[in-house]
Parts: C-alpha cells; sequence; structure tokens
C-alpha cells in the first residue's frame, strides 16, 4: 500500500510539473460587418445577411502570453459545395487550398498576434455563395483553438438593426417660417 502511495505521489508530482501547452486561448469573438442605412454595423453575432460585396464576417482569436505561434490553421466549412471560389482557388500565393469538392478551404499562416495577443482573418461574402450553416475552425501549433458556428442567411431572412429615426423639431428651430 506505501508502494503504491508513494508512485501516486511521484507520478502527480510528475503531472504537476508537465509543461503546458504553449499556446492558450484567452478570448475569441466573431462579428459580422455591413453598410446599412448609410453607416458601418459591426456586430458580435453569428446570422451574416448575404449581401455580395458588401457584408464581411470576421473572427478574432487572443492568445494568452507565452510563446510565440509558429503556425496557424483555419477551416472555413460550407453546407455545399462551392462550384467558384474565385481568385482563392487559383493564386497559390494566398496559401489556401480548397477540397476537392469545393466545400471546404483551409489556410496555413504564420500568426501575428498584435501586442495584446489578438489576430483575426475574414471573409466577404460574394455572389454565389450558399446560405445556411457554416463553420471556421482555428488551430495554431496543430492545437485545436476554438470554433466558430454561424448561418448565411438571404437578406429577407435577415433581421436588420433599426434604423434611428430623427428627432422631432420645432416648427421654427430653422427660421424658415
Amino acid at each position: 500500500m506505501r508502494r503504491l502511495a508513494a508512485i501516486a505521489a511521484l507520478s502527480g508530482g510528475l503531472l504537476a510539473s508537465a509543461p503546458t501547452l504553449a499556446v492558450e486561448l484567452v478570448d475569441s469573438v466573431f462579428q459580422v460587418t455591413f453598410r446599412y442605412a448609410g453607416s458601418e454595423e459591426v456586430l458580435n453575432d453569428t446570422v451574416v445577411p448575404l449581401l455580395p460585396d458588401n457584408a464581411c464576417y470576421t473572427w478574432y482569436v487572443r492568445l494568452g502570453q507565452g510563446t510565440a505561434p509558429k503556425t496557424a490553421t483555419e477551416v472555413l466549412t460550407l453546407p455545399v459545395p462551392l462550384d467558384d471560389w474565385g481568385s482563392v482557388a487559383t493564386n497559390p500565393d494566398d496559401g489556401i487550398d480548397i477540397s476537392a469538392d469545393g466545400s471546404v478551404a483551409t489556410r496555413t499562416f504564420t500568426p501575428e498576434p498584435d501586442a495584446e495577443g489578438w489576430f483575426s482573418h475574414a471573409w466577404c461574402v460574394a455572389a454565389g455563395d450558399p446560405t445556411g450553416d457554416h463553420a471556421i475552425a482555428i488551430a495554431v501549433d496543430g492545437v485545436p483553438l476554438t470554433r466558430f458556428d454561424f448561418t448565411v442567411v438571404l437578406p429577407e431572412d435577415y433581421y436588420w438593426p433599426p434604423i434611428a429615426q430623427p428627432g422631432p423639431r420645432e416648427r421654427s428651430v430653422d427660421h424658415s417660417w
């Protein structure tokens, strides 16, 4: 029995001194941006309106202090294969590989966190993009960090932010009466 206790104490000590992961996820944010009613909307949301050449979605990941990451991988999964990825599928310098069936884009890059540990990437909606459930998975140095699940919807199915209405003015405020 003493021997088991000694082994347990020794192994517990080894586990306690084992190195931790070099990369620690501190925070993550998923944002949707688009122009609407004359202003730029920036929303922490998981619903993206299908507005080609207008709406974009951006993920942000914040890492804890420690060893700088060497590589990051972003995997964008679509609900259905995309027929045309445009220049993403043809530019060998962008680091993006498209799956044979056209439903997954994998981007491998060297992350460059800012002074607070944040790094990010954005995708913008293009004509022909599918509606439905999408996902972006992020890994750093081979360690999965987080996954962002979001939905792309037709403009008529989107809940648009309320437009601020102008306040009432007194009838003679501009002395036009």
